[in-house]
């Protein structure tokens, strides 16, 4: 009975077996994997073969472009005699053989077993060109312990080494052209971008065209004729571009480009040489992807970092202590929909005893609409301290704002209310208050009575008197809360906050405070809200 196997053929027509003596044989284009396949539809881990008790089945580890058995697209299937297994239906085609084949395919599967074992990837071994191929594993040995730099390094001099080269650059991608990353010369000295001179016709030719371009025993065609090439003297040149998949992306494109050339000519190449170059830029490819990788995490990391200091410099503008009054109990809430908002509420009490508490929605969301909140809340702190009223206050952050706010509104919702519960209440352009009357277990509304903040200079802000009996709630906030979505698209709605207030309003602020969020909760199902949501709950006591 001979051993499980798989097999195809090499880009050079070769045939390729792997005796799958392994519980678990990863394939995908990374050089960690068992069987290395550099197709373009590869996916970097892309299946694995598991053994099992009747045999092997293959599992697709959610690759971008799917595992094929036969043309039928799988997530795992038990495999039989014969298969014909794809990856993402790239050229490469593998069989999954159980049977014998005939004597001359077992030893001929045997021999390219050991050339696969020792070079782990799909190109076979020769003695002649043993040097060249130890390039190739000695980069891929250093992904053990990886840097960047030093991934780089090693691609440079294992490229210099099978080409003859005098100097190579690897260029990564920037906006539409490709610039120094790194550079070596064949004397093993780092070559620094002030040392970085190539021809860009070449360059641009291997970019538009995106395959590789070797001239190794004199440069050709009208390249011979470029600036560049001939001020610099060059004899030879080889060229490939460094293909990879980006950070969010789903399908391979040039990262980057890997230079080669000389005054004098390089190695004669031959069909191994060019496929190995090629192979390098391969591993030189799946590099770049994870330097990606890498950059993209810590810039994440870092705007994490940055966005948990605004949230936190925002939060420290809300009042750390809600005010403790002998006539009023509050109940604040707020929730930006991103690390920072636009919505802010606040509390201001007055040498007589006055409460002034504001809501605000600062049209826009996240960093945007934070910074303009702040400085709002900043400008409206700063004018009440200071002794003016609420209309006058109003009156000149609208100034302000339609002077330097650059087409951005506020809408707020601004009352005063006194210990023996009378009180005033501007509404600019904001949602509705609600008011839930105790004695009678009704709802009252508190209209918009003014324009919105920033739109027109010349608005003018109106105040309206109201009261407060004792066990009367009061209920301002921002649309978040009506326009909170479930995951059908219906909005919460007005109608559920009011019925809300009426039901639980005879048990205080702080149940109405509960149910709200807990009715929420279960409307939305969990789900993330595309506004912020703020609100305040004041109780006459």
């Amino acid at each position: 009975m001979s051993t499980p196997r798989l097999q195809w053929k090499a880009p050079d027509g070769r045939e390729q077996v792997f005796l799958m003596s392994s519980a678990e044989i990863v394939i995908g284009r990374t050089t960690t994997a068992d069987i290395v396949l550099p197709g373009q539809r590869v996916s970097r881990q892309h299946a694995k073969i598991m053994a099992i008790p009747d045999g092997h089945q293959v599992i697709d580890l959610s690759s971008s472009y799917g595992t094929f058995v036969n043309d039928k697209r799988i997530d795992q299937c038990v495999l039989q005699n014969g298969d014909k297994i794809s990856f993402g239906k790239d050229d490469t085609e593998v069989r999954y053989f159980t049977e014998s084949q005939g004597k001359n395919s077992e030893e001929s599967s045997r021999n390219v077993e050991k050339s696969l074992d020792k070079l782990g990837t799909v190109f076979p071994a020769a003695a002649t060109d043993l040097e060249k191929i130890l390039c190739v594993l000695d980069f891929q040995e250093q992904w053990g312990a990886f840097t960047p730099e030093k991934g780089l390094e090693q691609i440079l001099k294992s490229a210099l080494k099978i080409s003859g080269a005098e100097r190579s650059f690897i260029m990564t991608r920037k906006g539409e052209s490709f610039g120094y990353a790194a550079g070596f010369d064949s004397k093993g000295h780092s070559l620094l971008e002030s040392h970085f001179h190539t021809s860009r016709s070449v360059v641009r030719d291997v970019a538009i065209n995106d395959r590789p371009l070797f001239m190794v025993e004199g440069i050709h065609g009208d390249f011979a004729e470029q600036a560049s090439i001939v001020n610099q003297n060059l004899r030879a040149i080889a060229c490939l571009p460094l293909r990879g998949i980006p950070t969010g992306g789903d399908s391979p494109v040039i990262l980057g480009i890997l230079y080669l050339d000389s005054t004098k000519a390089m190695h004669s190449l031959s069909g191994l040489d060019e496929r190995i170059l090629n192979k390098l830029a391969v591993e030189a490819g799946t590099l770049l992807e994870r330097v990606e990788t890498i950059k993209s995490i810590e810039q994440r990391k870092t705007l994490e970092r940055d966005l948990a200091l605004a949230e936190e410099t925002q939060r420290s503008l809300l009042p750390r202590e809600i005010p403790i009054l002998d006539y009023v109990s509050l109940v604040p809430f707020s929730r930006p929909t991103h690390y920072v908002g636009g919505d802010f509420y606040d509390f201001e009490v007055m040498e007589s005893g006055e409460l002034i508490a504001s809501l605000a929605d600062v049209s826009g969301k996240g960093v945007a609409a934070s910074l303009l909140s702040s400085m709002l809340l900043g400008c409206l702190q700063l004018q009440l301290r200071t002794g003016s009223s609420p209309q006058q206050t109003l009156s000149r952050l609208n100034k302000f704002l339609s002077e330097k706010s650059s087409g951005k509104f506020v809408t707020m919702f601004v009352y005063s209310l006194r210990p023996d519960g009378n009180g005033e209440f501007i509404s600019a352009g904001h949602n509705p208050g609600y008011v839930y009357r105790a004695m009678k277990n009704e709802i009252e509304e508190l209209p918009s009575n003014s324009l919105i903040l920033g739109a027109f200079d010349f608005a003018e802000f109106t105040a309206t008197p109201f009261e407060l009996h004792r066990g009367d709630i009061l209920l301002i906030y921002s649309d978040g809360l009506t326009e909170a979505e479930d995951p059908s698209g219906q909005m919460f709605g007005e109608e559920r906050v009011k019925e809300i207030l009426l039901r639980e309003g005879v048990l205080g602020a702080k149940q109405v405070h509960q149910v709200l969020l807990s009715v929420i909760q279960e409307f939305t199902h969990g789900r993330a809200q595309t506004d912020d949501m703020t609100f305040v709950i004041a109780q006459r006591t």
